[in-house]
């Protein structure tokens, strides 16, 4: 599998935003062997990005911790 093609998403707050607010659907969910969380694995693409891009706009907009996803 060629990771850099999927996005792992461990943040519900994130998978919301993409999944209801952007309508991007996710390939399948799962649990982390090790960690025991919650992902979602999506198909990196430019829709993705640019929603990826969004929300962290919007985060910075927010005032909240500026960080990459």
């Amino acid at each position: 599998m060629e990771m850099g093609k999927y996005f792992f998403c461990y943040s519900t707050n994130l998978y919301e935003f993409l999944r209801y607010t952007k309508g991007i659907v996710f390939i399948c969910t799962a649990f982390h062997d090790k960690t025991i969380k919650r992902f979602w694995l999506f198909e990196r693409d430019e829709v993705l990005l640019e929603a990826l891009k969004e929300y962290n706009e919007r985060g910075k907009q927010l005032g909240l911790h500026d960080r990459q996803v």
